[in-house]
């Protein structure tokens, strides 16, 4: 029997990344993502928007337990420069609505 879902409807807060890979082993959920490249992001410092690229970094947040097997997100987030000079922000990190929070190691449903 074959069951077709998309996993961003069993997972909506993977919507807004791409889905690179997703791995089952005996005790754990992978899922590796990154978020798109083309995207401009607000600075938090001054609100300007910017897609200048300082370089990229994996992220890894524990989400809620698949059937019964603890998840971990592997998310490749950027990091930007704010385009705006007189900004106290000279980089900043991208932050994905519903994954990821500055500083948590969980996403904000766990």
């Amino acid at each position: 029997m074959t069951c077709e879902v998309e996993l961003t409807e069993l997972l909506p807060h993977l919507s807004s990344v791409l889905v690179e890979t997703v791995e089952l082993g005996r005790s754990l959920v992978r899922i590796t993502v990154r978020t798109p490249d083309s995207r401009p992001m607000d600075c938090p410092g001054c609100g300007q928007p910017s897609n200048w690229v300082h370089s990229r970094y994996v992220r890894h947040v524990a989400d809620e337990a698949i059937g019964g097997k603890p998840v971990v997100i592997d998310v490749s987030v950027r990091r930007l420069y704010c385009e705006k000079s007189d900004c106290a922000k000279t980089t900043f990190v991208e932050q994905v609505a519903g994954l990821t929070e500055r500083y948590q190691r969980r996403t904000p449903a766990l």
